[in-house]
């Protein structure tokens, strides 16, 4: 007579608490590495290419330029005038 072999039997609740924690495991860790995406790339990024930023846009004025005058007065300069003359009429009042 043949015996039968006893399969091992895991629980329903088992079973599926290890179909539904595998997956959040698997999101939460995705999305702390897309969080620190930034940094892990620096870690492993090589320091040339930091050296190599993209350039700089520098103006450089010439003599002329800075000779010539502005054609509008900056918005504090017109309210250091206007606080002027309003201490002014306020000195003639007493």
């Amino acid at each position: 007579m043949a015996q039968k072999k006893k399969a091992k039997k895991t629980s329903r609740l088992k079973t599926s608490l290890f179909y539904i924690l595998v997956p959040v495991v698997i999101w939460i860790l995705a999305f702390v590495a897309w969080l620190y995406w930034d940094n892990v790339t620096k870690v492993f990024s090589t320091d040339s290419g930091r050296e190599q930023g993209a350039p700089r846009a520098t103006r450089k004025l010439d003599n002329a330029d800075k000779s010539t005058a502005p054609t509008k007065r900056s918005p504090e300069k017109i309210l250091d005038e206007d606080r002027k003359k309003l201490e002014d009429i306020l000195k003639q009042r007493q």
